[in-house]
């Protein structure tokens, strides 16, 4: 069983956090074949200005729902895994993602039409994912004060193993916990984003690799199987788990080698600056 983390109750939520980001991974935003930056901003514009013209009455809600059904259904490499078709922008300037229906969201009038989604109004203001879970509060605070783009933020903050693996090992260098005093100067800052980054290019990648998977993914607590069972997947080390959350393939032991070099020397920079 995953440990509870110090969570406050004074913790922001992860998905609206601030007005630069936001995350809709539990609306099953990154449940798509083209989940390059530029493909997902294409799609989520394309909701947004056809929803802005959309009468806000059941039907006319409802059939907009059917039409974005009938166009994307088709591009879900995990259909099992529901993708909402009303996550959109939420801004005019297109820094955060999240819900049309939200009452607070452009064109609602206050109205909360959430009830018309797949999971309902209940299901939407009840679920807190694993981050807010299993994140602590230092360890949020990193997050939410280094990555300021939606799309990296979304990437970053759904892949727990990914940062609680990073934190270890961070404290692990540093011999000491963390403090996000100490983290979020500017040249620790510039560092973390660096490390945060690599979800976008990690040069070591499989082709074809899904940053963020679904019915499997790690936001569920669930376990994978790395053909050694439960002891096994305790036994990985932070750096490996690292190399897993990023997908690697490692074609020879020298691009081994070299990925480890690099974490490393993250971690000897960070060292010297905090």
């Amino acid at each position: 069983m995953k440990k509870q983390a110090d969570a406050s109750p004074s913790d922001p939520h992860l998905c609206q956090p601030d007005g630069q980001k936001s995350c809709a991974w539990c609306c099953g935003l990154y449940n798509f074949q083209d989940l390059g930056r530029d493909g997902l901003i294409r799609r989520l514009r394309a909701r947004t200005e056809t929803f802005a013209s959309t009468d806000r009455t059941i039907s006319a809600i409802l059939h907009f729902s059917d039409k974005i059904l009938r166009n994307e259904q088709s591009q879900l490499p995990d259909p099992d895994f529901y993708s909402c078709n009303f996550v959109g922008f939420v801004d005019p300037s297109e820094t955060r993602v999240g819900c049309m229906l939200h009452p607070l969201a452009q064109g609602n009038k206050s109205i909360d039409w959430r009830g018309l989604s797949h999971h309902g109004a209940m299901a939407c203001q009840g679920f807190f994912c694993r981050a807010f879970r299993e994140l602590s509060s230092d360890e949020k605070k990193v997050i939410l004060g280094t990555v300021q783009d939606w799309y990296l933020y979304g990437l970053v903050i759904s892949d727990v193993d990914f940062t609680k693996s990073f934190f270890r090992l961070t404290e692990e260098r540093l011999g000491r916990r963390i403090d996000p005093v100490r983290l979020l100067t500017p040249a620790a800052s510039e560092l973390l984003h660096d490390f945060f980054h690599w979800k976008i290019d990690w040069p070591f990648r499989k082709p074809g690799y899904n940053p963020i998977c679904t019915k499997t993914s790690p936001m569920l607590g669930e376990k994978h199987d790395d053909g050694g069972g439960e002891d096994s997947q305790q036994s990985i080390t932070p750096i490996d788990r690292i190399f897993k959350s990023l997908g690697s393939e490692f074609r020879s032991a020298w691009e081994r080698q070299r990925a480890k070099q690099m974490v490393e020397q993250l971690f000897s920079l960070l060292g010297r600056i905090v």
